[in-house]
């Protein structure tokens, strides 16, 4: 009985010490997270109301300001740094982007987000 004892004792220790290095040795080598295709854009980009980098991080932001100042303060024009005047809509980002009808979708895939947007609006995917 003694000799089981100290088998378990040595042989338990050892046996989480293996399994601690195995799991540790791999969890480090894990690949990079995969990179999101490049979205499909609009024939012509220079239309845009802001630059490609600045809208694929604020566009929702852009959206919910062009929404509380048309809708509440009646303000529906947005004029941009350079000069251009677009309307507060957006129809104006669907009128470029919607040529690739899973231009939205694929990229909130990707992100793992579920925006609102279709909640209410009809959804590109939904048009003919």
């Amino acid at each position: 009985m003694r000799i089981k004892r100290h088998i378990l004792m040595i042989a338990l220790p050892a046996l989480l010490i293996f399994a601690a290095v195995g799991f540790f040795r791999h969890s480090g080598n894990a690949e990079e997270a995969p990179k999101a295709p490049p979205p499909a854009v609009a024939v012509d980009s220079t239309k845009c109301i802001a630059r490609t980098e600045y809208m694929r991080a604020n566009h929702m932001k852009v959206l919910h300001e062009w929404r509380n100042s048309s809708v509440r303060e009646g303000n529906r024009v947005f004029i941009a740094s350079n000069g251009s005047r677009f309307q507060k809509s957006l129809n104006t980002c669907l009128g470029c982007h919607s040529t690739n009808r899973l231009f939205c979708f694929n990229c909130h895939m990707y992100a793992n987000v579920k925006p609102k947007c279709w909640n209410c609006h009809l959804s590109p995917m939904e048009t003919p």
